[in-house]
C-alpha cells in the first residue's frame, strides 16, 4: 500500500531501509569474501518472508522482497538498491538490500547497473 500511495521513499522509510542512490553497488555475499553476521532468527525470518512473499495475493515483486527484508534486518542498517539493465532491447529494473557493504541478492549487482541521482550539473 505504500509503495501506491507514497513511490519507493515512503515504502523505505516504513520498512526502515535506507535507499542508495549513488551509482555504486557492493559486491556479492560469494563474491565478497566477507563473512555477513546475522542471527539465525534473522536468517529465518528473512527466508520466510521471502517464501511468503512469492505467494498469491501478495505479488512479491524484487522491491517488496527487498522492502519487507530490510525491514527484518533493520538492525544492520540495510541499505535499498535499484538497478536497470537492458535485455533484450527491454529495459528491466530490479531491486535488491546491502547489508554491512555486501549484496544478499546475487543477481542484484551481476545483472544491473545501479541507479545514481543525476548531478546538478547533468544538462537533462
Amino acid at each position: 500500500m505504500a509503495l501506491a500511495r507514497g513511490g519507493v521513499q515512503r515504502a523505505a522509510h516504513i520498512g526502515r531501509v535506507r535507499v542508495g542512490m549513488d551509482g555504486a553497488a557492493a559486491p556479492c555475499l560469494n563474491d565478497s569474501g566477507v563473512a555477513l553476521t546475522l542471527s539465525e532468527r534473522e536468517k529465518e525470518q528473512l527466508d520466510t518472508a521471502w517464501r511468503v512473499l512469492r505467494q498469491r495475493p501478495f505479488n512479491g515483486t524484487c522491491l517488496r522482497r527487498a522492502i519487507v527484508g530490510g525491514y527484518f534486518l533493520r538492525a544492520h542498517d540495510p541499505l535499498l538498491r535499484i538497478g536497470v539493465a537492458k535485455d533484450r532491447g527491454r529495459v528491466t529494473a530490479h531491486a535488491w538490500i546491502e547489508v554491512d557493504g555486501v549484496s544478499l541478492d546475487p543477481d542484484g549487482p551481476r545483472k544491473y547497473m545501479a541507479l545514481a541521482k543525476p548531478s546538478e550539473e547533468d544538462p537533462c
